[in-house]
């Protein structure tokens, strides 16, 4: 029968360490394949994902470009079309509230109104009176003195009546008195308008006209007032040989016998 031989210690030591070793490099690559798998995966996925959020943006660029593209065309049909009607004037109109007028208001318009046509008929009587006393002058400055009474003299003595007397019989007839008359009151016009203006400035042309007209009519200037200047005329009577005066326009020469 064979000889039993004894176990070496050392020697299972070892190989007790070896199998160790082998399991731990086994269990740590087994680690490393399934590490490295999840990692590929993991960034396959992100790769995916991150193509498909690429893809997504470039669907909603396009989708944005088209609606733009699509209002616009919208927006100039609209335009077009607007352009083609005619405008509504209904439609532009802007409704203005009325305001409410009260009893014063009213009161203050009548007022006016009447105030107005006031002034009115007072601008109508004076053009009224201007021109009829502007045809009166007329008449007056166109018409020669028929009436004159070569015997019936003026005069304060009887010294002044014979020098009249002689003066009158040489004067020239005077044919033509409206022309003098109204050569004269031009000149008084050119005179008294700057006068007016400056006294009473703005006033209208027609109102300075009115005023130099009855300045005029007053006015010593007048040829026709410059007759009227003498308050009493005298008339030569001789009776019995004695020159007498009498004060009275209407009286007639009388011849005592």
């Amino acid at each position: 029968m064979p000889k039993k031989m004894g176990v070496n210690s050392k020697a299972e030591a070892a190989r007790a360490r070896r199998s160790a070793t082998e399991a731990d490099r086994k269990d740590r690559e087994t680690r490393e394949k399934e590490e490295q798998y999840w990692r590929e995966a993991e960034g396959a996925k992100s790769r995916a994902a991150k193509k498909r959020e690429e893809e997504a943006e470039k669907r909603a660029e396009a989708a944005a470009k088209k609606a733009e593209v699509r209002r616009l065309a919208e927006q100039e049909e609209k335009d077009l079309e607007k352009s083609m009607r005619k405008p509504d004037k209904k439609a532009d109109r802007v409704s203005v509230p009325v305001p409410k007028v009260t009893e014063a208001e009213l009161r203050r318009r009548r007022e006016e109104e009447q105030a107005a046509l006031q002034r009115r008929a007072e601008e109508d009587k004076k053009k009224q009176s201007r021109i009829a006393d502007e045809e009166e002058y007329e008449r007056m400055v166109s018409v020669e003195n028929t009436n004159r009474d070569d015997s019936k003299i003026e005069a304060r003595s009887v010294e002044e009546a014979i020098a009249q007397m002689t003066v009158v019989d040489s004067l020239p007839v005077d044919k033509h008195p409206e022309k003098r008359l109204k050569a004269s009151f031009k000149a008084f016009e050119e005179a008294e308008l700057p006068k007016l203006k400056e006294e009473k400035p703005g006033l209208t042309h027609t109102q300075y006209k009115d005023m130099i007209w009855k300045l005029w009519k007053k006015s010593p200037d007048n040829p026709l007032n410059k007759k009227c200047l003498v308050a009493l005329s005298l008339y030569v009577v001789v009776v019995n040989d004695t020159s007498l005066f009498y004060p009275n326009l209407n009286m007639q020469v009388v011849d005592k016998p």
